[in-house]
């Protein structure tokens, strides 16, 4: 897996809440997973946590090469599990995105073999 710089700028911030020790870094291991099993590098990621009411909410903004920034939010009971349910879910956007761009480059070539 491919990193930018020591550790490729991923901030992560509480809002009305404080951060245990082990959450940044398990925020900092997961995004990094994620992103170099679809990707390879991860360019900057922001991961906020916030309290709103019994419930915690996770927002992660991740840019991965030159691919436009993607957004995703989830609530839940603690921080892990709301940081748990973006993770999957950016994870499923890599995905996607990956999809296509592999099905985008296998037409291209299809069609300039027949040409």
């Amino acid at each position: 897996m491919k990193q930018n710089g020591a550790h490729a700028s991923i901030k992560v911030k509480g809002r009305n809440i404080d951060l245990d020790e082990a959450l940044p870094s398990k925020v900092q291991e997961g995004l990094m997973h994620v992103a170099g099993s679809h990707f390879g590098s991860l360019n900057h990621a922001t991961v906020g946590f916030g309290r709103d009411g019994h419930s915690y909410s996770c927002t992660i903004n991740l840019q991965v090469g030159t691919l436009k920034m993607m957004i995703a939010e989830a609530v839940a009971g603690d921080c892990d599990q709301a940081f748990d349910q973006a993770l999957g879910k950016i994870g499923r956007q890599l995905h996607r995105r990956r999809q296509r761009m592999e099905d985008r480059f296998k037409d291209q070539a299809s069609v300039s073999a027949t040409a």
